[in-house]
């Protein structure tokens, strides 16, 4: 049984990943807009496993910000 339980949390583990390294990107402003992404890679079940986690939700978001800050021309100076 925890042999099932490793290979879920693998795949879970790669589609956090996946969902951070999107967040870095400077593409997204939120953790809402790059869900239609993850659910074309990973499945609805998948990425709503994922987001269903309030705490990686807000690190999602967090790394939006920071990377929309960094890629923005303007970015408050």
């Amino acid at each position: 049984m925890e042999n099932r339980d490793v290979l879920g949390t693998g795949r879970r583990e790669a589609v956090r990943r996946v969902a951070y390294s999107l967040a870095d990107s400077g593409r997204y402003p939120y953790w809402q807009a790059l869900q239609d992404v993850l659910r074309t890679r990973y499945g609805v079940l998948e990425t709503r496993h994922l987001l269903d986690d309030p705490i990686v939700r807000a690190n999602i978001d967090q790394r939006c910000t920071a990377a929309q800050r960094k890629s923005s021309p303007h970015n408050g100076a």
